[in-house]
């Protein structure tokens, strides 16, 4: 059986146009945002990471840091700041004590009773500009992550006056 095929140009010029119209209203992202996660997101995992405490201990000698963590805390629902590119993250470090689960209440568990200390598991990063001030958009749209993903990061750490870890961020890689 012998069947003709047709060309249709028509056809092969509306693809584009198709994937174009079914692709939705997806919000797009600004060109100094894209610029920015750019300049921020490493390829590859920077070594040296240590835990939350460690870094507590050392940041008045050394303030460069590079953590293991995991985005959010589960004592702060809304874990990034709508306008401010500032977010809470827990205690990534494999093998610490502090990177628990997210159904391990430590509230609950005996262990953690008397030794858990919340400002050993969590810290507060800032994404600045140049000059220092915090960006004025959602780490989430800076960033492009989500609560629960794990990331190691890499900044300038200082404790605040509560005794928390607090990261101005220079680098970031994401975990598969």
């Amino acid at each position: 059986m012998n069947r003709r095929v047709e060309h249709r140009p028509w056809l092969l010029l509306s693809l584009p146009l198709a994937c174009l119209l079914l692709g939705g209203c997806g919000q797009s992202v600004a060109p100094e945002i894209l610029a920015l996660r750019e300049q921020l997101i490493v390829p590859q995992e920077p070594q040296g990471a240590i835990t939350i405490e460690q870094a507590r201990q050392q940041v008045e000698d050394d303030p460069n840091v590079t953590l293991t963590v995991k985005v959010g805390n589960r004592n702060f629902p809304e874990w990034s700041a709508e306008n401010q590119a500032t977010f809470y993250v827990s205690e990534g470090f494999p093998g610490s004590d502090y990177n628990v689960g997210p159904d391990h209440d430590p509230s609950t568990c005996p262990f953690c009773k008397w030794k858990w200390k919340e400002e050993d598991s969590l810290a507060v990063v800032h994404v600045v500009d140049e000059s220092g001030e915090v960006l004025p958009y959602s780490a989430e749209t800076v960033l492009d992550v989500a609560p629960g993903s794990t990331l190691t990061i890499q900044g300038d750490g200082s404790v605040d006056e509560s005794g928390f870890l607090n990261v101005r961020l220079t680098g970031l890689f994401v975990h598969p």
